[in-house]
């Protein structure tokens, strides 16, 4: 009784193919919806037949104008044209960045290297200068020790006539 009562009862066959056809119709958006969009020819819809050899069959169907589908077409052509535009853009800062960048460090690192070497030639000439110093001031000691030698020598050499030179033997 419940199954009479929720299903409305056709009495004319046309009823029931319209029925029929507004079912198929809704099935069939609801497929669209599920499914990514598939590269059509425009006014062709290419579907997979049930049939025991599943050919794939071709029918017009006249869904939208040919105008529209161009219009759609040149919309997605100048998105995407925009989209590669602003990406095209944005490289050439960032490479542009880039060049900036590196062109800086090279200028870093040529006067870097300037430095260095200035620092390098600055170090050869104090460390010549410091040989010298240490040849020269080593020349400095062996004459002073020579002196203080012969000043020994000499004081020993009076120390010697003046005290053992009066002995009890003389």
């Amino acid at each position: 009784v419940m199954a009479n009562l929720s299903q409305p009862k056709l009495e004319r066959p046309s009823q029931i193919s319209e029925l029929i056809h507004r079912r198929r119709t809704k099935v069939e958006e609801q497929q669209r919806l599920k499914t990514p969009e598939k590269l059509t020819v425009p006014g062709f819809n290419t579907e997979t037949s049930h049939t025991s050899s599943n050919a794939i069959r071709e029918e017009y169907v006249p869904e939208q104008d040919v105008a529209e589908v161009l219009k759609q077409q040149k919309e997605r052509q100048s998105k995407l044209a925009d989209q590669m535009l602003a990406m095209t853009q944005n490289l050439k800062q960032v490479s542009v960045a880039a060049r900036d960048i590196i062109k800086q460090d090279n200028r870093n690192l040529s006067d870097v290297q300037d430095v260095v070497d200035k620092n390098t030639a600055k170090l050869g000439k104090e460390t010549a200068q410091l040989e010298k110093f240490n040849q020269s001031s080593g020349k400095c000691w062996v004459w002073t020790l020579i002196f203080v030698v012969m000043v020994i020598f000499i004081v020993m050499v009076i120390f010697i006539r003046l005290f053992l030179g009066r002995g009890p033997n003389r």
